[in-house]
């Protein structure tokens, strides 16, 4: 009958992988999202409320965010040993916990119970942020590597590019969202609800953790744990192994790029697109865009192309694109291309998840994103430093007229940070080549090796007939 479902034709695979996925994703959706209207929540907290009218403002926010910044720094090298060490899943619930815990201490602190006067002080509740910010950065340094051995443990390898779009598309949500809601749930309902949120988005995480069925295996060894010797290993496997080699240099050039970019955009608008900075908002929102049509458009793809071209592509990409923007001085083209600057950058970190996961070893993921976090950190430090000096000392007073065309400060730094990614993209497109030829010289090589077997077993069967 025609009604009838052939029993052999394929199903259709869920949208969100499997069940184990569903459940976190959605704890994941809404962590990013409380960790947006937290950040958010916690710079006008300090600028209109603390230090509201001080010099010290910005000395305030900066001190947070180098508290943010520093555990991936001191921590995050060292925390990929544990990792391997630990379930994944527990290691994520007990980290959410934890963060949990220091948002709700947070919280404390806004005046919502009664406490000691000297703890309202300014300097002693910038720092109380600082060191539960801190802590709570520290903590992430524990939940990311093991949230990345978990996805290779609950997801198919060939359904992980499509992981990497979804979760590309939900950090692109919540970065467009989080900002946006953040200073309406401020201005209306205060500090503490939005701080609120942020706690009871851990709560959600750890629940939707918890409900994820799957049987670990804790990697055994015969030799007793020693800290300093997996510290090692996974150093020398991260550097030794081609394409973890690869994807740790091109990721330094990368951030290195993106840091340069974030730090300098706004300075661009007005000084090369003529434009006011307060559409800088407009900006990040067409960045978003970008990001989320990314995802979405690398995933379609990798049914066609390898991984291995799909980043290679994505790097140049990047780099055309804002070797475009450089030349550009009006700002409503300007938006497309910082939209598919945004769609190249989210399709080289869809590329980037399959490419780690797949050649990594299961008990050794956490050591591997534990070197890739903090050497991204140390990228953005040094372009946050370099890009200031290049644009407020070095360049300051460049203006060269070559054929015609205008080279200033901002968008020759600019065209020196395309430069860099169309490097990277040939260096990648070079070193992943030797990932993809040894399968091919493999296919080469055994067909005449499986002849030469044949026939000799055809030898050997007619000498046995004839005996």
């Amino acid at each position: 009958m025609d009604s009838m479902q052939d029993p052999e034709a394929p199903k259709k695979a869920p949208w969100l992988i499997n069940r184990n996925y569903r459940f976190l994703f959605a704890g994941q959706v809404i962590s990013l999202f409380g960790d947006q209207v937290s950040t958010y929540t916690i710079i006008l907290w300090i600028v209109t409320i603390i230090a509201a009218g001080r010099s010290w403002a910005p000395l305030a926010i900066s001190a947070v965010l180098i508290s943010s910044i520093l555990p991936n720094l001191c921590i995050g090298f060292f925390a990929g040993v544990f990792v391997d060490r630990w379930n994944p899943r527990l290691t994520m619930m007990r980290a959410d916990l934890l963060r949990a815990v220091l948002a709700l201490l947070l919280v404390c602190c806004t005046g919502i119970l009664p406490l000691p006067a000297f703890l309202h002080s300014p300097m002693v509740q910038i720092s109380l942020i600082c060191a539960l910010t801190f802590l709570s950065s520290a903590s992430a340094q524990f939940f990311n590597p093991a949230y990345m051995s978990l996805i290779a443990s609950i997801i198919p390898a060939e359904d992980l590019p499509r992981a990497a779009g979804l979760g590309q598309t939900m950090q692109a949500f919540a970065t467009i969202l989080g900002p946006l809601l953040a200073a309406p749930l401020f201005f209306s309902f205060g500090v503490t609800w939005a701080l609120l949120i942020d706690a009871l988005s851990f709560i959600v995480s750890f629940g939707t953790i918890a409900a994820i069925h799957i049987s670990y295996m804790l990697p055994t060894s015969s030799e007793p744990n020693n800290f300093w010797r997996e510290f090692k290993e996974g150093f020398h496997f991260s550097f030794s192994n081609l394409t973890i080699r690869t994807l740790i240099v091109t990721s330094f050039i990368a951030t290195l790029g993106a840091g340069a970019f974030d730090a300098l955009y706004v300075f661009f608008l007005t000084g090369n697109l003529h434009t006011s900075a307060s559409f800088s908002g407009v900006i990040a929102t067409s960045l978003g865009i970008g990001t989320i049509l990314g995802a979405f458009i690398a995933t379609k793809s990798t049914r066609f192309f390898k991984i291995e071209y799909l980043f290679s592509f994505s790097l140049a990409g990047i780099g055309v694109s804002l070797l475009i923007i450089s030349r550009l001085t009006v700002f409503p083209v300007a938006i497309f291309f910082f939209l598919l600057f945004g769609l190249f950058l989210a399709s080289l970190r869809v590329a980037s998840s399959p490419l780690l996961l797949g050649e990594t070893p299961q008990n050794m993921i956490g050591r591997v994103v534990a070197v890739l976090g903090p050497t991204s950190t140390i990228a953005s430090l040094v372009a946050a430093m370099l890009s200031g000096f290049l644009a407020s000392v070095l360049l300051v007073h460049l203006h060269w007229n070559v054929l015609g065309t205008i080279f200033g400060p901002i968008d020759t730094i600019f065209v020196g940070v395309s430069i860099l990614f169309l490097i990277a993209a040939f260096y990648a497109y070079r070193m992943l080549q030797k990932r993809i030829a040894p399968t091919v010289a493999t296919t080469q090589v055994q067909d005449p090796v499986e002849a030469v077997i044949e026939d000799e077993v055809y030898a050997y069967i007619q000498e046995q007939e004839d005996v």
